[in-house]
């Protein structure tokens, strides 16, 4: 509650800020990355600045800083550019600095030439240029360098306390600590009478002012001299100012610029009357002035004891910000009799020169201010207001107006809101209003086209158009334009209308009533994000990091960078507004007060300056075309246009022939590397993407790989020669490898061959052996089966025999005969050895088949053996009993027995069964 009333208390008083005034930019330590104090400025022929930074000697281009030392590193006091050598002074030492071949700054000193005595412990505080002389001054002495000669010269000051030294007509004066002033004659210094009064006073600095001279003392004001007379100057300094510790005076134009030790920079004009103060309260980066310089361009540079500024005095851009943040971000400026009265997102303020004040419960987010009827209508956040008599007045709780436009050839008003679009129409002193309820979604923006038709712009529902009803009681939707993007941007130009989004522009063709893609408008004003229009002629042009102004029927363009406004540009919102010959730019403090034709004059870039070219992290000379090597190749280019005067940084656009197929798009880019080129000729490319101005040019080559070299051709002849010679070697030796190998297997194939002859041989030996074998077992088995025919035959007729000598009578008629013809039968039937030859026989062909029977069956009897080897002879039964000396049943009575003991069942065949017998 307590922040609440101290809020309101804020806003019902008014408040003290800075006036309009001309823009200036700070740089700070954490910028040029160097020393607080800066003791001296000067300026090169070809724009670059450069500072004395306590031990740094700094260069500034625009674009970036460099910082060089001393050999002896020592405070460096003053800088002077006297053509194209930049003089120093420092600490028991002066000298200059001039460029090498790689544009880097090199030190020669001058007070090594002087004898130790004139050089005790003086510090350069001021170096002047005068004919063929250079003057380094001291408190205590002038040097004087002939650049003719070589010889310095010293003229001592004496015992004055000499402050500074001036050159003004060809005069060479010295200030002074209370002892007046005095002017360099020849060799000597003389004391100026007319400056007695000044001798208590410790004297700063002499200007000359239309021909009379303009004195600062330290802590007693300024004096002025017309050649007779010396007196105060008259000027609102004598009574605005009180307790001024002043240090320095510049006069630039028609203004005298005051540098002071405690109230940083004051502006008077030549009259006296006080125009601008640059200072800590409104963003100065120091009170502290220690030197003032003027650059070409005409800009107001001011050394500071911790950091420097750059103020644009003569540029007709102005800047108004409230460092208090009673203000807030301004998002609607208009023009009320000689006020400006300002809307941002803590009410309505009146500005009347340096007076800020609130407009009483105003408080909170204004989006639109504008003039109606004799009053200004304000779209507010909490509804919508009437200004009038410096009272706030409630209308409706419309809230979010964006806008407020006379509806064509009626007297009706109409108004884009947070809920929708709403008619106004003034009726006896008072606002009727009606909404129109075919609308029920936010509008930020609307525009009318040559028939009359609305036109709408919506956050995310693309871009309407809408038709009145005759009475304009009613709208009526005719299309609704949708391009693919929720970033569509509406404005119009005159009475045509465009919709723009991200480098593509459609303009809409009343006539076939479509929309169509405007290429010539696109073609000058790419690049951009979003296009919004100020009056009928000049559009606001948004891209990644600047604002750019460009008016559609001249050449005139303005660039506002980031760097320019310090990020305080407000986005995302109509940012600029036209009132009379002004563009105003609104920021998050304040705002920007652009004066066209100055502010076209300010962007002017004639040239751009390739300043250093890295390969592979080392430096070369930006005068050569040096040849780099293919293997490793990394090229790095800083370029500039050397403008650190503009008010607003320029752009580049760069191609590398030979690379590139196009030149870059337009930016702040100020370095640019390439890597890993391929072998070639490159020629690189920079120009002010601005004008396009001439091109800066570096010419290189990166030469061939080592392996395309000539020394590698006669290597890989080389190479080629010995791979030959060794493939040829080598074929030859695996030709002979290969020969032996093939004699080898040719000799191991005889011998194979030799071996299957001698195989196939034996195998012919083996198989006639085995048919002799087999013949000869064929002729034993032949044999054996006419033995055993033979022993059953001799069987036969044995018992036949005995039959018939049982028929005869002989038994009874001789017994003795009959006795022994049985006995001859006897011995001859089944004798032992026709057995024993039988069975020897019947093992040989049959390969020991009486071993292998008794083995498997030891229970068989020689009965059973013999009746075994019949029946494998495949002798039948009848043929059988005789041999073995019984009877054919027996026989069977026999194998049936042996079927028994072989454990043959009924299906298996005994004869089968001893063929198998192996």
């Amino acid at each position: 509650m307590f922040r609440i009333l101290v809020l309101l208390l804020l806003f019902t008083f008014s408040a003290q800020a800075q006036e309009i005034a001309p823009y200036f930019k700070n740089y700070t330590k954490l910028d040029y990355n160097g020393e607080n104090s800066n003791w001296d400025i000067a300026q090169h022929n070809d724009g670059t600045m450069y500072v004395a930074n306590g031990k740094n000697l700094l260069s500034f281009n625009g674009d970036f800083w460099k910082k060089y030392e001393l050999p002896k590193p020592s405070t460096i006091r003053s800088v002077n550019v006297i053509n194209d050598t930049i003089y120093t002074g420092a600490y028991r030492q002066f000298g200059y600095w001039v460029k090498n071949d790689k544009n880097e700054l090199s030190y020669t000193s001058l007070s090594d030439k002087l004898d130790e005595q004139y050089f005790k412990s003086d510090e350069i505080w001021k170096i002047i240029a005068h004919k063929d002389r250079i003057y380094f001054q001291s408190f205590s002495n002038f040097f004087i360098y002939n650049t003719s000669s070589k010889k310095i010269q010293v003229v001592p000051f004496g015992n004055i306390s000499a402050v500074y030294s001036f050159l003004i007509n060809d005069r060479f004066y010295i200030t002074s600590k209370n002892h007046g002033l005095y002017i360099l004659k020849g060799n000597k210094i003389e004391f100026l009478n007319w400056s007695a009064p000044l001798q208590n006073f410790t004297i700063q600095s002499v200007v000359s002012l239309k021909n009379n001279l303009l004195i600062a003392t330290q802590l007693n004001g300024m004096f002025l001299y017309d050649g007779k007379n010396l007196k105060p100057w008259s000027s609102a300094l004598q009574y605005k100012f009180e307790s001024l510790e002043i240090n320095n005076l510049q006069i630039l134009d028609k203004f005298i610029c005051v540098g002071t030790i405690n109230n940083g920079l004051l502006v008077f004009d030549e009259t006296g009357n006080f125009k601008y103060a640059y200072n800590k309260k409104n963003g100065l980066a120091n009170n502290t002035v220690l030197r003032q310089y003027i650059d070409k361009n005409d800009n107001l540079w001011l050394a500071l004891d911790n950091g420097l500024s750059k103020v644009f005095l003569s540029n007709n851009v102005y800047e108004f910000n409230d460092p208090s943040g009673a203000l807030g971000t301004v998002y609607a400026i208009l023009e009320d009799d000689k006020s400006l009265v300002l809307g941002s997102n803590h009410g309505v303020f009146y500005l009347d020169g340096e007076e800020l004040e609130f407009l009483k419960n105003s408080n909170g987010q204004v989006w639109d201010l504008a003039h109606v009827e004799g009053e200004i209508i304000c779209g507010h956040n909490n509804g919508t207001f009437s200004i009038k008599n410096n009272q706030f007045r409630f209308i409706n709780d419309i809230n979010g107006g964006m806008d407020f436009k006379p509806i064509p050839k009626t007297d009706f008003y109409i108004q884009p809101n947070y809920t929708g679009v709403a008619r106004y129409k003034k009726v006896n002193g008072k606002w009727e209003f009606k909404r129109y309820k075919e609308i029920d979604f936010p509008v930020s923006s609307l525009e009318f086209d040559a028939a009359g038709n609305l036109w709408l712009e919506t956050a995310h529902r693309g871009i309407f158009q809408f038709a009145f009803t005759p009475d304009h009681h009613q709208i009526k939707q005719l299309r609704n334009f949708k391009t693919g993007s929720s970033e569509d941007k509406l404005f119009a130009l005159g009475k045509e209308i465009f919709i723009a989004n991200k480098d593509r522009i459609l303009k809409y063709d009343i006539i076939n009533d479509t929309l169509i893609q405007d290429a010539i408008l696109e073609v000058k004003l790419k690049p951009f994000n979003k296009l919004t229009a100020i009056g009928d002629d000049m559009l606001v042009l948004e891209k990644e990091e600047a604002l750019k102004i460009a008016n559609v029927d001249n050449s005139f363009t303005f660039t506002l960078n980031d760097n320019l406004t310090n990020s305080r540009l407000v986005k995302n919102y109509p940012n600029t507004t036209s009132i009379g010959d002004h563009i105003f730019v609104f920021l998050d403090d304040g705002f920007l007060k652009i004066n066209e034709a100055a502010a076209k004059d300010s962007q002017q870039v004639e040239r751009v300056y390739i300043e250093a070219v890295l390969i592979n992290g080392e430096q070369v000379s930006i005068s050569n075309s040096p040849k780099v090597p293919f293997r490793k190749n990394f090229i790095q280019f800083s370029f500039s246009s050397k403008t650190p005067g503009n008010i607003s940084l320029p752009q580049y656009s760069y191609k590398l022939e030979g690379y590139d197929k196009e030149w870059s798009v337009p930016s702040r880019l100020s370095q640019v590397s390439y890597s890993n080129l391929p072998s070639g000729d490159f020629k690189f490319k920079v120009r002010s993407g601005v004008d396009q101005s001439e091109a800066a040019i570096f010419n290189f080559s990166i030469l061939k790989p080592w392996y395309l070299s000539v020394w590698a051709a006669i290597g890989y002849v080389f190479l080629l020669v010995l791979v030959i010679v060794l493939i040829y070697y080598y074929n030859k030796f695996k030709f002979i490898r290969k020969r032996k190998h093939l004699e080898k297997e040719l000799e191991y194939e005889q011998r194979l061959i030799l071996q299957k002859q001698n195989f196939e041989n034996q195998r012919r030996i083996d198989e006639l052996e085995q048919d002799k074998l087999k013949s000869k077992l064929k002729s034993k088995s032949k044999e054996l089966a006419s033995y055993a025919a033979l022993m059953a035959r001799k069987e036969d007729i044995l018992t036949e025999m005995e039959q018939e000598i049982n028929k005869s009578n002989i038994k009874k008629e001789n017994v003795k005969l009959y006795s022994k013809l049985m006995d001859i039968k006897d011995r001859q039937s089944n004798s032992q050895d026709e057995w024993k030859l039988f069975e020897r026989n019947f093992n040989e062909v049959h390969e020991d088949f009486f071993r292998l029977l008794q083995k498997g069956y030891p229970d068989l009897t020689p009965k059973d053996l013999k009746l075994c080897a019949y029946l494998r002879m495949n002798l039948s039964s009848k043929e059988i009993a005789p041999l073995i000396g019984i009877t054919f049943r027996s026989v069977e009575l026999h194998r049936y027995r042996l079927r028994k003991k072989f454990h043959l069942s009924k299906n298996q065949n005994l004869v089968k069964f001893l063929l198998k017998v192996k």
